[in-house]
């Protein structure tokens, strides 16, 4: 399928079959167009669809978004709503598929040159969807400057979750715009410790020009930045034993009702993890779902690596820390 501007939608008909409930328990089809807008700040908005969330942002005289999430329907006729102000582009904070799917909805989209390669490769539930590659795609790098009139976005190309993700600072809100890097429901370390503490130390050394993270998953208050950077370096200092191995996972919402009507239902945004409980399963490591009654979870996925059995969550500080205990160090 080839890219022209302002193109219908893909067709999502194939995903009749799955039903998604919301934080409300409202229950429709994944293939039927769901938006809904909460203002977080001056000219700011969070949109949720399906996926993890998009921020629409207003300057004085456009709208940018930034991730677009892999809902059905038009994200940007939505966003578009919100204000008078033309809407023409998005930015990528990397380039997983719940961030990039509506990417083809936009008249330019802007990543990092690292994400270019697997900004379309599709999740197993949009198997045989065909979806635009040939958009119009302009590179950022650390240090660069979105220009929205009126609020400048710095961007930073800080590597953690994804290789090639950036985050953007909104100084004159106080908000980092930072995708999957940082959330206040646990720090995901999978180089090293000591390459997540070099990570941290970078966002920390701009910390006071933002009060709010404004992540893929929500928004979170900045100060686990800090609480992360402790942790990390509690680790360093010697006491990597003191991580769990069969811990108490962070997971996102679960549905009220697994089924409808004969059909599956999950929870909207939430992904979908069915596939590392089986996983699990297969290679004998189902003890750790006992802490989770058998669902599958975005922590377990580490367990699925090959370092999969050194996985650690040690708790402190009011915040949770994942890590390898034969990744503590970096490797020469």
């Amino acid at each position: 399928m080839k890219w022209k501007r302002n193109m219908e939608p893909v067709d999502f008909s194939s995903l009749h079959g799955i039903l998604l409930e919301d934080s409300d328990g409202n229950i429709q089809p994944m293939d039927q167009p769901y938006f809904k807008a909460e203002k977080i700040a001056s000219g700011t908005w969070q949109v949720l669809s399906d996926g993890d969330y998009t921020y629409v942002l207003e300057g004085e005289d456009e709208l940018i978004c930034i991730d677009g999430g892999c809902g059905a329907g038009n994200i940007r006729a939505f966003c578009q709503s919100l204000s008078d102000k033309p809407l023409y582009r998005l930015l990528n904070t990397h380039n997983h598929f719940d961030h990039t799917a509506s990417n083809y909805l936009f008249d330019a989209v802007y990543m990092s040159e690292k994400c270019y390669k697997e900004r379309c490769r599709p999740f197993a539930d949009f198997a045989g969807i065909e979806f635009p590659d040939d958009y119009p795609v302009v590179f950022l790098k650390d240090g660069d400057v979105v220009n929205l009139k009126g609020r400048e976005l710095e961007v930073y190309q800080v590597e953690e979750h994804c290789m090639g993700s950036l985050q953007f600072l909104d100084r004159k809100n106080r908000i980092l715009f930072c995708g999957d890097e940082l959330n206040g429901n646990f720090f995901d370390s999978r180089i090293s410790v000591e390459y997540s503490f070099r990570n941290v130390q970078r966002w920390l050394s701009f910390r006071d020009s933002y009060d709010l993270l404004c992540a893929g998953n929500g928004i979170h208050d900045a100060s686990y930045v800090e609480r992360y950077y402790d942790t990390l370096k509690y680790i360093l200092e010697g006491h990597q034993d003191e991580g769990e191995e069969y811990y108490k996972p962070y997971e996102d919402r679960i549905p009220n009702v697994t089924s409808k009507d004969g059909k599956p239902v999950r929870a909207r945004r939430s992904p979908n993890m069915e596939f590392v409980a089986d996983g699990l399963r297969e290679k004998g490591m189902e003890k750790h779902l006992d802490v989770t009654d058998g669902r599958g979870c975005f922590c377990f996925l580490r367990k699925l690596t090959p370092d999969g059995q050194f996985d650690r969550q040690l708790e402190r500080n009011d915040c949770r820390v994942c890590y390898y205990l034969n990744r503590i160090w970096d490797k020469n």
